[in-house]
């Protein structure tokens, strides 16, 4: 995302900013949601063992918003092949 970001010369200093862009583009639905599956995934990576229900719990989590990661995945190729094509 920051990569499309710098190709359309937008402010990727922050990356809400980057966000706000993508937002803009119809490529991810929210930079709020965004950030709650990023919220999501440093739980993940910052949950200890020795709390296996939690780590179940977030686990279900992420699996639940992968079909939404999917798709902004899938929008950001068909941006990628329409504004940027190959030669």
């Amino acid at each position: 995302m920051r990569s499309i970001a710098i190709e359309d010369e937008q402010d990727v200093e922050r990356f809400g900013a980057v966000l706000a862009f993508m937002e803009r583009l119809k490529i991810i639905d929210s930079a709020d949601h965004w950030k709650l599956i990023r919220e999501l995934r440093n739980a993940v990576n910052h949950e200890y063992e020795d709390d296996g229900a939690r780590l179940a719990e977030l686990f279900e989590l992420m699996v639940s918003e992968t079909p939404t990661l999917a798709g902004y995945f899938m929008r950001l190729q068909a941006h990628c092949a329409s504004a940027y094509p190959l030669l």
